[in-house]
């Protein structure tokens, strides 16, 4: 996410539940690869009477005073784009907003709002402590993308504890050998001795592959 460390610190903001499924929310984002920006979240009382004189708001009881509301804007390239909300991948964002319960603003009947997600939670001010019993159901997808990052893991951890024992197999044994063959080869070559450079070849190149097998064990590059 181009704006991530932006967006988390936007996001810490919000109240507690509230936080918890905007988190849910925008990892999901992430996963799917729709990149945007959250402009706002929590908004002070002089902001929004601002807003309600110059007509961008119709109320003074906006979800962003208490800490339960978000404005988040596409992005596309390296620009925000407000045309942007149709977009397939948006379009599947403020789906995923929508199931895990928020409100979007733009599907309101008067004064539309498609930056704007809300999040009623019990009530509007009410998001005050962390719930443990109010918890989002995770989008399949996130569930999937842990797994695989739990396995990742352990490969890379695996593969740690391989590399010294390979790359010893490889300076041990491997290279003296494939140096050996290769010798064998040049001197059969010099002779003239087709058979015999062919057979010296066929075993460097064994030696060559098996290094790359114990390499590609371990983590390492081809070579």
């Amino acid at each position: 996410m181009k704006y991530d460390k932006r967006n988390r610190e936007a996001l810490a903001k919000l109240a507690p539940n509230t936080q918890r499924a905007a988190l849910a929310w925008y990892e999901y984002c992430e996963a799917i690869g729709a990149e945007l920006l959250i402009t706002e979240t929590i908004r002070d009382l002089a902001t929004q009477k601002a807003n309600v004189a110059k007509g961008a708001s119709q109320t003074l009881r906006s979800y962003h005073l208490v800490g339960q509301a978000l404005d988040f804007v596409p992005v596309t390239g390296t620009a925000t784009d407000y045309n942007a909300y149709a977009r397939a991948d948006i379009v599947k964002a403020i789906a995923e907003a929508k199931r895990l319960g928020f409100k979007w603003g733009g599907e309101w009947k008067t004064l539309v709002d498609k930056p704007h997600l809300e999040y009623p939670y019990t009530g509007y001010g009410l998001d005050k402590k962390l719930n443990p019993a109010f918890v989002p159901v995770l989008n399949p997808i996130l569930t999937t993308k842990k797994e695989e990052d739990e396995d990742m893991a352990k490969l890379e951890s695996a593969q740690a504890q391989f590399k010294p024992f390979a790359q010893t197999i490889i300076d041990s044994y491997l290279s003296p050998a494939w140096n050996k063959h290769n010798d064998a080869y040049k001197a059969a070559l010099a002779k003239g001795d087709k058979a015999e450079a062919d057979k010296q070849l066929n075993l460097r190149n064994w030696q060559n592959q098996l290094a790359n097998a114990a390499r590609v064990a371990a983590g390492m590059e081809k070579q």
